[in-house]
């Protein structure tokens, strides 16, 4: 257990560090020119590892305690069934956050999406520099679903996915198979509700993951800070929605693999 303390203590540190590099970073005065832009007619899509966004040696540490995870479930480990197929095959899933304008039919204008990639983690982010470009963003989420197992989220079945659909509806486009989906939400609940005051995603991130944000955006300041960007083309406040939204992706993980641990270690 020392053991396991010293570890989260390592990783908050090196989370800590990682926002204090990305705040000393030269802003670009475009989104084109960010590191991993990978294109950019259409749709603005950014490509990086999770070593790029934090470090190497998280990047192997999360690696390490999903090979770790597959071996104890292979000997026994009780966990859901969903949780169980995620872990056994995790290069099948595709974890993914929409960053909206709001809620009652407003727009997604990113899409946030990570893999298991071999020995490597990759975030991929799909941002609409415009309110047109909607429509190719969601032609990219078409796409991501035909070459996916699984889809993996927090609360996406009570919102993203409605969203997505929707979105999809509007804008006459077809609407493709889904895979199964596991929202790590109801999981989280069932294990964690008598422990935790709450299961939201930076409560769970906290309490189980044993990391806290420091100067991450209010998810309600995020839609007036696109609507702003629209109108300015200003990088500056935008790339704070690009971090929190590969923070909750790699949450999204972290609480996977906590799920996929032993039951009488909440933490």
């Amino acid at each position: 257990m020392r053991h396991e303390f010293k570890e989260r203590l390592g990783a908050i540190e090196l989370h800590r560090r990682a926002e204090a590099r990305a705040k000393t970073r030269e802003i670009p005065s475009r989104l084109e020119d960010l590191p991993g832009v990978v294109r950019t007619d259409g749709v603005l899509i950014v490509e990086r590892s999770l070593g790029e966004l934090t470090s190497g040696k998280e990047l192997r540490s999360l690696l390490s305690r999903l090979d770790r995870s597959s071996r104890g479930i292979e000997t026994g480990g009780n966990v859901g069934d969903e949780v169980r197929a995620l872990i056994e095959a995790p290069e099948r899933a595709l974890f993914f956050d929409t960053e909206t304008t709001g809620l009652g039919g407003n727009m997604v204008f990113m899409l946030g999406v990570m893999r298991v990639v071999g020995d490597d983690v990759r975030l991929s982010q799909i941002f609409a520099r415009d309110y047109r470009e909607e429509r190719e963003l969601l032609g990219v989420w078409v796409d991501m679903l035909a070459d996916s197992g699984m889809l993996v989220s927090f609360n996406g079945k009570s919102f993203d996915m409605p969203m997505l659909r929707d979105r999809l509806g509007l804008h006459h486009m077809d609407r493709p198979p889904e895979p199964p989906h596991l929202d790590l939400l109801h999981p989280a609940r069932r294990r964690w509700r008598k422990v935790l005051p709450d299961c939201r995603l930076q409560t769970l991130e906290w309490q189980i993951c044993g990391r806290r944000r420091s100067g991450d955006i209010p998810g309600e300041e995020i839609p007036a800070v696109y609507h702003r960007f629209v109108r300015t083309g200003e990088a500056r406040d935008i790339l704070t929605v690009f971090h929190h939204n590969a923070l909750d992706l790699i949450t999204l993980a972290d609480i996977a693999l906590a799920l996929a641990g032993p039951e009488d270690d909440p933490a």
